[in-house]
């Protein structure tokens, strides 16, 4: 049985987020309802952190040259 802060799954996180960030998603959540009954929280933030990893991941790293 897992207990604390992660399983075998996951790690629990606290942040903090400024006030405005919190009402923006909460206002972006409840518009996504309509579309997706599931839609929470949790859920666009670890979406938008998906998101923010893949297009790090896609930057083209400068070649080095040789000279």
């Amino acid at each position: 049985m897992a207990t604390g802060n992660k399983n075998n799954k996951s790690d629990k996180k606290a942040i903090r987020f400024p006030h405005e960030l919190v009402a923006d998603i909460e206002s972006s959540v409840e518009s996504e309802k309509s579309d997706n009954p599931n839609a929470s929280f949790s859920s666009w933030v670890l979406d938008a952190c998906g998101r923010k990893l893949k297009a790090e991941r896609r930057k083209v790293k400068p070649e080095t040259s040789e000279e």
